[in-house]
């Protein structure tokens, strides 16, 4: 039983209060609802869940050493029971054989085609898979057995590149429009699981199936699959030993990508977003943690360590909107942890590729050419890239206001040692264009304007988090774009992408510099860019998250003689805890907000944010004097505030700026 601390809410009861918190900011999700009604229960406790806003080790607390790789086996269950708990949902165990049989056998241009029938037969089973096995034909009287590409039905094409390298390719119908999971799953009643779970299940039933098929090389199947393929290819090597390797292209969020590194403030796929438009793809609970991924007891990089030693390959695009780079590279570095104590650290590669989500025919040639290095050949050991030195992450603990204010020069002075001189950019220019308008550092600056053209009401800046695929230009949004509103309510809007980010991805701050100082600089070079160019002497702000920070910096240190002040600043949720600094603030967010004070501002907190203490954003509003309206949802830019910025804009602008 429970101890119940007198006056401190009992666990069943912040339950519930959890729950009604959620239910009454959760867009709508019919199946989720119909879960509830069905009595899917309450929210977790999340009081009791561990908040973590960054990666942990998988390994941690194992010893180093042999005793350490001694201990991994115990610690794959526990990290495996927590992706069932929470994530998949319980599947069937096993059988001890999986019963198949060859429908049908042909020959065309070189590649020998068993039509495969798996499960078929099995007692008490009314289900069977179909898979296609195609092996290449060997010469006359050669008998070899060849390394496998095990797919989902949709990757044909990966099918036969696999096969023009003389691997063989089997594709299991178990994808989007030719899903057999579906009858494996009524054959399964009591098993309660999303449909990514049963899809891997399905492929490891096929390898089942592989092992005794003439021409296979059964130590030597490779699993892979892109996107939703890509989460469900991990899911079967995580929960399967037998697989040799695995390939996730642009899998996401919850397949290579961290759910809490990759949220609505990210502008990314978020678990909200996953669960209302996939609701079927892993268990009812998850959506749960939607504005709580900090609060998920496991995430992606515990999923890429359960497949240690094998080799597994992470590919990414960089211009993917579902995905963002920082992400995958901390996922990969902390599962690493688990292949180094296994001694395979190389085993693990992040691919970085060019382009969107999609993956072309270059891509599917490099994802062999790594296949063959680890499967077909002699294993390729590529030396670590070296890393910058990561810069620091605005702390929770200068949201609050501090023992005592910084204000005026000091202010300045602090602000400039944390975030570091403005710099010239490494990695290459900025893209050119002659028809762009730019600033002096060749930052693009795109304008958009009222829908009868010309110079509208006034200018606002739009600085929002930095969308590593898609710059200014949110990725994964759940409502019409906040810069397409404002442009629609008669303000001209000037945008541009962080260093970093979209049309930038290859940029990063010089020496000195830090993303904070790089982004700070840049939204003042903007500002006096689109100011020029509309006819306007001010700018108001309009700001979300990371944006949020970089408009209240630019604001401490001032406006210069050739600057723009801004007139006012609407800012939304201003607290971020992504590595953005030179050094550790000598201030906080009360001391920023105080600069504020000649002109209208008005903060928009949300009720939970993992990357705020709580009340800590409204005690920094009151000590420095700021309005704050409280916002009954989580750290992200819904619609509905997105309509409070546009009228607070709406009131104020129509007061204050002058033509």
């Amino acid at each position: 039983m429970t101890e119940v601390v007198p006056g401190r809410p009992s666990a069943a009861a912040r339950r519930r209060r959890y729950t009604a918190e959620l239910t009454g900011a959760l867009p709508p999700s019919e199946p989720f609802e119909a879960w509830l009604a069905a009595g899917g229960g309450l929210a977790p406790d999340f009081a009791r869940l561990p908040a973590r806003t960054g990666l942990w080790s998988p390994v941690e607390g194992l010893p180093a050493g042999p005793d350490g790789a001694a201990a991994w086996p115990a610690r794959r269950a526990v990290l495996r029971a927590r992706w069932r708990r929470w994530l998949t949902g319980d599947l069937p165990p096993a059988p001890r054989r999986t019963p198949a049989r060859v429908d049908r056998v042909r020959t065309a241009g070189g590649v020998e085609v068993r039509e495969l029938r798996v499960g078929e037969g099995w007692v008490g089973a009314g289900w069977s898979v179909r898979a296609r096995l195609l092996l290449p034909v060997p010469a006359a009287g050669v008998r070899r057995d060849v390394p496998v590409y095990l797919l989902q039905s949709s990757h044909g094409t990966w099918a036969e590149a696999a096969l023009a390298r003389g691997w063989g390719a089997c594709l299991v119908s178990a994808a989007d429009g030719d899903d057999d999971t579906e009858a494996v799953e009524r054959a399964f009643p009591s098993a309660v699981a999303g449909r990514l779970a049963w899809r891997a299940w399905a492929l490891s039933r096929v390898l089942d199936a592989l092992q005794d098929q003439p021409g296979v090389d059964a130590r030597r199947v490779l699993v892979g699959g892109h996107s939703r393929n890509g989460k469900t290819a991990l899911l079967a090597a995580a929960y399967d030993d037998r697989f040799a390797g695995v390939v996730s292209s642009s899998s996401g969020v919850l397949g290579a990508i961290p759910a809490r590194l990759c949220t609505d403030r990210h502008f990314g796929e978020g678990v909200e977003l996953l669960t209302r438009h996939y609701p079927g793809w892993y268990a009812p609970q998850l959506r749960w943690f939607a504005g709580r991924e900090h609060r998920l007891p496991t995430d992606a990089h515990e999923l890429l360590a359960l497949a240690a030693p094998r080799p597994v390959l992470v590919s990414v695009a960089v211009e993917d909107p579902v995905e963002r780079v920082p992400a995958a590279r901390a996922a990969v570095d902390a599962a690493r942890d688990a292949y180094a104590l296994l001694d395979r650290e190389d085993a693990l590669e992040l691919a970085l590729r060019p382009g969107g989500h999609r993956a072309d025919g270059s891509a599917v040639a490099a994802q062999l050419d790594w296949a063959q290095s680890v499967l077909g050949g002699p294993p390729r050991r590529p030396g670590r890239t070296a890393v910058a030195p990561s810069p620091v992450p605005w702390p929770a603990d200068r949201v609050r206001p501090g023992p005592r204010p910084v204000r005026g020069a000091e202010l300045r002075a602090a602000v400039r040692a944390a975030i570091g001189a403005a710099g010239r950019t490494t990695g290459g220019p900025p893209a050119s264009g002659e028809d762009a308008l730019r600033t002096p550092d060749g930052v693009a600056v795109t304008l958009l304007h009222p829908p009868d053209g010309g110079s509208g009401r006034g200018l606002v800046l739009w600085l929002g988090p930095p969308c590593a695929a898609t710059g200014w230009r949110a990725g994964y949004e759940q409502a019409e774009p906040l810069p397409a509103l404002l442009a629609a309510a008669g303000w001209v809007v000037a945008c541009h992408d962080p260093v970093g980010t979209g049309s930038r991805h290859g940029e990063h701050p010089g020496p000195g510099s830090s993303p904070l100082g790089r982004m700070t600089a840049d939204a003042a070079a903007v500002a006096v860019v689109a100011a020029a160019a509309t006819g306007h002497d001010r700018a108001w702000v309009a700001a979300y998250g990371t944006g949020a920070l970089v408009a209240l910096h630019l604001s401490a240190l001032g406006a210069g003689p050739e600057d723009v002040p801004p007139a006012g600043m609407v800012l939304a949720a201003p607290s971020c805890g992504e590595p953005l600094l030179r050094a550790r603030p000598g201030y906080t967010l009360a001391d920023l907000l105080a600069a504020t004070a000649d002109r209208p501002v008005v903060v928009l907190d949300p009720a939970w944010d993992p990357e705020a203490p709580p009340r800590a954003v409204a005690a920094a509003c009151r000590a420095a004097g700021v309005p704050r309206v409280p916002l009954a949802d989580w750290h992200r830019l819904s619609a509905a505030t997105r309509a409070v910025m546009v009228d607070w804009l709406d009131v104020h602008g129509s007061r204050r700026d002058p033509v």
